[in-house]
């Protein structure tokens, strides 16, 4: 008698997207190709458009090695390990829905978000590819980005990037409900590519700041040991935030955009600046609690502009400073989309030589 139960040594998860992507993916390690569905059922063609109601299956398959006695192991998070490679990689929003078949047995994955919808107009949930790169929708691209999902040689580059990667494909689920959370996620995902990184205690602190603690240093009778707790307190913030997304982007980050505005195109004389106030907008909100995801989500004339060309009122003249200054959700997006891709690129292994240092 053939044996016909699901290997305990094979996995499969269910993910979508609201995208359209097409082909297969396929190597020793890892097997991700389409999800059907019916056909003859009413209105399926919508999933397959772009519309609010686009949603297109994959089933990712994977080999694990034999389960020990009474272990129960969890393989699930794989899957937002995909989705996490696969949101970067094209720009695109993933969802893991868990598994259809795994450990052993058949289950029945999560299909809450598939009742959802989205906006197809958003750059993560079109049908187009984005622009940066230009890379294809088509599954056989993973090619690019797959020893992320096997190299474990790859150590702390790999987990820094998961763990960023984490937060940016949480932005991207997030933004069509919760825009100030979509925000704060993507600058935490900054946050935390800025720390992989070793910097000079010179290069984080500005010469304004360095007049300040020498000042402190000269003046107050516990000067020195005063200086010291506030020196240490700069290095781990804003300015290694700042530095950290200036050392990912290049000349190409800059003559790419996906504003339809020349207005709204983020410049590379004010960049410095504009990531600064992006870092002290999530500041101020923690503190103020003022909503500002309408601002930073606005699309004008239909564009997704990566600055602010329009005078927010928010009924705080600090918070408006701030506001005008700093990136929108869009401009923000794409720059870590692209810090992500670049940080791989320099540190783990070659993605595309567009990530190089000179332009190309």
């Amino acid at each position: 008698m053939s044996n016909l139960r699901p290997s305990k040594t094979v996995q499969k998860l269910l993910i979508s997207t609201t995208s359209r992507l097409v082909g297969e993916y396929e190597d020793p390690e890892i097997l991700i190709v389409h999800a059907f569905p019916d056909f003859r059922a009413p209105g399926f063609g919508a999933r397959f458009q772009e519309t609010p109601m686009s949603r297109n299956a994959f089933v990712v398959t994977f080999r694990t090695e034999p389960i020990e006695s009474g272990a129960v192991p969890d393989y699930t998070p794989f899957g937002d390990s995909v989705c996490i490679c696969l949101s970067v990689l094209f720009g695109k929003r993933f969802d893991n829905h868990g598994y259809i078949e795994g450990i052993g047995a058949h289950w029945i994955p999560d299909y809450g978000t598939f009742q959802s919808l989205c906006d197809p107009s958003l750059p993560q949930n079109s049908h187009s590819p984005r622009i940066d790169l230009g890379i294809p929708l088509n599954l056989s691209e993973v090619s690019l980005i797959a020893r992320i999902l096997s190299d474990e040689s790859l150590g702390r580059q790999r987990q820094f990037f998961l763990t960023a990667g984490r937060f940016y494909f949480q932005a991207l689920q997030s933004f069509d409900r919760h825009r100030e959370t979509a925000y704060m996620n993507l600058i935490t995902a900054a946050e935390i590519l800025s720390n992989y990184f070793k910097y000079e205690k010179d290069d984080l602190l500005d010469e304004s700041i360095k007049a300040t603690l020498m000042e402190i240093t000269s003046s107050i009778p516990n000067g020195p040991q005063l200086a010291k707790q506030v020196e240490s307190r700069l290095l781990q913030i804003k300015r290694r935030f700042v530095k950290t997304l200036s050392r990912l982007v290049n000349d190409y980050f800059f003559s790419h955009t996906e504003s339809t505005h020349q207005l709204g195109v983020l410049k590379q004389a004010d960049f410095e600046q504009r990531v600064a106030a992006t870092y002290d907008l999530r500041s101020r909100y923690v503190h103020t609690g003022i909503p500002f995801g309408g601002w930073v989500g606005l699309k004008l004339g239909g564009g997704c502009t990566e600055i602010l060309g329009v005078t927010p009122n928010v009924g705080d003249k600090k918070f408006q400073k701030v506001l005008i200054r700093a990136l929108t959700y869009f401009g923000l997006e794409r720059l870590v989309r692209f810090s992500l891709l670049r940080f791989v690129h320099l540190v783990a292994f070659p993605l595309d030589p567009r990530l190089d240092d000179a332009e190309t």
